[in-house]
């Protein structure tokens, strides 16, 4: 359900994975599944201006992002036909997000260079029921999934290095989208930091699944 806000968003321009479970049955009434949605973005320019006294600034720019989360778990389901299946399980999600953005210039006798970075990580633990039903004969099943989870999220920060020829000054800022209900400011810089949260909530899913023999 989260993906969904994404897919109506005409501010984001590159959407994620969608999550993708692949299942494997164990037995008749034991199945192994792991979830995955994936998002990656890379953008980069370079290019030379005029500066003072007919001097030539060659600057450059590369952002990186991306995000992964893993949904690894065990289901169990009451009944070994095919008409109406019920069943209930336990998820252990874990992921990351990884953010480096570098800005570079250059000019005679003069070097200047900002890099922004965050690498978070995330895990938590939930349990679900579901129950899906068949279409007529066919390997195709579609199902609706309810369950409760809980997420901690660590290193919520960004770390800011600034080199200004042979000075290098490092700092930290709060990934204030994070943290709605502190009163923080993203502008504030920390010479140290460490911001962290943890959530517990519902979710749901609509699943279309197709088995393979």
């Amino acid at each position: 359900s989260n993906m969904f806000r994404d897919v109506f968003n005409s501010d984001v321009s590159m959407k994620s994975l969608p999550l993708i479970n692949l299942k494997y049955m164990n037995t008749n009434q034991v199945e192994w599944r792991l979830g995955i949605e994936i998002y990656k973005s890379n953008e980069y320019i370079k290019g030379d201006t005029n500066g003072e006294n007919n001097s030539t600034i060659t600057g450059k720019n590369r952002f990186k992002e991306s995000q992964a989360a893993l949904y690894p778990g065990i289901a169990y389901h009451f009944s070994p036909t095919n008409i109406l299946d019920v069943y209930c399980g336990v998820e252990v999600p874990f992921g990351w997000n990884r953010l480096n953005n570098i800005s570079e210039y250059s000019a005679k006798n003069q070097e200047q260079a900002t890099s922004t970075q965050k690498n978070a990580f995330f895990f938590g633990l939930g349990g679900f029921i579901g129950l899906q039903a068949f279409i007529a004969d066919l390997p195709i099943a579609i199902g609706f999934e309810y369950g409760i989870s809980s997420r901690f999220d660590l290193g919520l920060k960004y770390k800011m290095v600034s080199t200004n020829g042979s000075k290098t000054q490092t700092s930290y800022t709060l990934d204030s989208e994070q943290f709605k209900h502190l009163e923080v400011n993203s502008y504030d810089t920390y010479s140290k930091l460490n911001a962290r949260k943890g959530e517990i909530g519902s979710q749901f899913r609509l699943t279309l699944s197709y088995y393979f023999k």
